[in-house]
């Protein structure tokens, strides 16, 4: 009987079971009444005239601009401007830092557009305007003229300058004397790690001096600082024979 009993008995459904369960752990997370809409956040559109005033005129600094006036002033410019400040906008694509960014942007401005072009919309001429003496294009001409002939200015007195200044610089520096004598100790066998750091740098000064520029920057990818010492040695030794005379004749002199 008890046989038969288990045998007409109607399987447990382990699935269905599971499955209710699940459902039921679901069900406390459902909302419980209709879900309400979030509300749309309207962005305020920014006058991109007026911010680029604020930072070329206001004198406000590029650290406190936003990100959205950023690229409100990069599209007004790219919209007055065309190829050359999609240029721009090309090239602080690949900046990284945000204030780089801003730095560049504005120093742009600075350099293509005056304050006020860039603010500032061209009036219409008037009547007064129209009973002026001088044509417009003259007018327009005179402030470019006077900002030639100060470029001019500007050139003539650097190049006479530059020229006043050129037998001062032909004189080598009275150190110039001991340091060659410092640098054939090294020539001669001396031990490049026993140079100082201040000698290493007068070395290095000397040798710009004399037209070798090339060894500063092949010594500042050099981690360590005895081997910046050895192979500044090794450049005076490869080109010790380019060097003026002077620097060899004490070494000359102390081996006589």
């Amino acid at each position: 009987f008890f046989l038969r009993s288990r045998l007409s008995s109607p399987p447990v459904c382990h699935t269905s079971r599971a499955s209710l369960m699940s459902k039921a752990f679901e069900a406390q997370f459902q909302r419980s009444g209709p879900a309400s809409p979030r509300p749309e956040r309207e962005s305020a559109p920014v006058d991109a005239a007026s911010a680029l005033k604020r930072f070329t005129e206001g004198g406000e600094k590029a650290d406190t601009m936003s990100g959205k006036e950023m690229y409100a002033i990069v599209d007004m410019l790219k919209r007055e401007h065309g190829a050359e400040a999609a240029a721009l906008e090309a090239s602080l694509l690949k900046v990284k830092r945000q204030l780089d960014k801003k730095i560049m942007l504005l120093d742009w401005v600075g350099e293509h557009v005056s304050p006020a072009a860039a603010v500032e919309k061209p009036r219409r001429a008037s009547l007064a305007d129209c009973t002026n003496t001088a044509p417009p294009a003259a007018e327009a001409a005179a402030p470019l003229a006077t900002a030639a002939d100060a470029i001019k200015r500007q050139q003539a007195s650097r190049s006479s300058a530059t020229q006043e200044a050129a037998p001062a610089a032909a004189k080598p520096p009275a150190e110039d004397g001991r340091i060659a004598r410092m640098a054939a100790l090294f020539v001669e066998g001396k031990d490049a790690l026993s140079m100082t750091g201040g000698e290493m740098f007068e070395v290095i000064g000397w040798l710009k001096r004399l037209g070798h520029a090339e060894v500063e920057d092949s010594l500042i990818r050099v981690r360590l600082q005895g081997d910046k010492k050895t192979q500044l040695v090794s450049y005076l030794k490869r080109n010790w024979a380019t060097l003026p005379t002077a620097a060899a004749e004490p070494a000359a002199a102390r081996r006589r």
